[in-house]
C-alpha cells in the first residue's frame, strides 16, 4: 500500500491535479489534499477509488493530449 505522500509524486508525476483525481473518485478535493498530507487516511474504498483515479485520469489526460497534437 503506497502512502499518501507517495501517492502526492504520483500524481504530480503524471501532472494531475487534486481536482482531476477527486473527479474520478466522486469525492472533494480537499479529502484528496487530506489523504496526501496525511491528516487522514486512507479507508479500503478511497484507496482503491484514488489507485483506479490515477490510471483512468492519466488515460483521460493522454487522450486529451493525443487530440489536440492532431
Amino acid at each position: 500500500m503506497i502512502t499518501g505522500k507517495e501517492f502526492k509524486e504520483i500524481r504530480n508525476l503524471k501532472g494531475l491535479s487534486l481536482r482531476d483525481i477527486a473527479k474520478c473518485c466522486n469525492v472533494s478535493a480537499q479529502l484528496i489534499g487530506q489523504i496526501e498530507n496525511d491528516q487522514k487516511a486512507f479507508t479500503e474504498n478511497n484507496y482503491k477509488q484514488i489507485i483506479d483515479a490515477l490510471y483512468l485520469a492519466t488515460i483521460a489526460k493522454t487522450d486529451s493530449e493525443i487530440s489536440k497534437k492532431k
